[in-house]
């Protein structure tokens, strides 16, 4: 599994992130999300802007992939909430990747300082502070040293007034605003190219194929 002396080429990551439908695990009940707005998100029309050229998003699932993606559709315990897959090569730094759902649960503003600036100019002057919380989010790290490991950091969230079909939602607190029940998978490993990774919580979790590509 050491890589050190491995010629220079590309990593292709594949991500799919599956729920387990009968759970009984009960999740942690905050008032504030987290963000990873800091993050560069596959999903927006210029999700690479600080990476190397030959970053590539995946448009589409690979055979592997698809074929994972079918088996836990059509099982009866799991569901598939989500792919993801990108190139990155094997030379550069490659900060932890954002990836999303499409469910949005809030949009709040969070300035990192007490003073905003406004880009009057722009068609949301305050854009560069807006944050959206999706219901799955979270990020994928592929960093390469002497071996290779991958770190994931992916929240399952839901608005307690919402029900999950895994049982009965949690009850709001009317006085305190707004709460989540939060399902977090944080997990950082060595792996090996070529090889499924599986990665897992009692109530969701996240398989992960990373294949090297030699250069052309």
């Amino acid at each position: 599994s050491s890589i050190a002396l491995a010629d220079s080429g590309s990593y292709r990551v594949e991500v799919i992130v599956f729920r387990h439908l009968f759970t009984t695990t009960e999740a942690t009940v905050i008032e504030q999300l987290r963000g990873f707005s800091n993050f560069p998100d596959l999903e927006t029309s210029h999700p690479v802007t600080a990476f190397p050229d030959d970053f590539n998003v995946l448009a589409n699932r690979g055979t592997s992939s698809d074929g994972v993606w079918r088996r836990l559709r059509s099982s009866r315990g799991y569901r598939p909430l989500l792919y993801a897959g990108w190139e990155q090569n094997q030379t550069d730094y490659y900060p932890p990747i954002r990836i999303h759902d499409q469910q949005i649960l809030d949009r709040q503003l969070r300035p990192p300082t007490p003073i905003m600036v406004a880009d009057l100019a722009a068609e949301d002057p305050l854009a560069a502070y807006r944050s959206t919380f999706y219901q799955l989010d979270g990020s994928v790290q592929l960093r390469r040293s002497r071996f290779l490991h991958l770190f994931l950091d992916l929240e399952y969230r839901l608005a307690t007034a919402m029900d999950d079909g895994a049982g009965p939602a949690i009850e709001p607190d009317w006085d305190g605003g707004e709460q989540y029940a939060v399902y977090s998978l944080q997990q950082n490993r060595q792996i090996k190219t070529g090889q499924w990774q599986y990665f897992d919580t009692p109530y969701f979790g996240a398989l992960v194929l990373v294949t090297s590509i030699a250069n052309q």
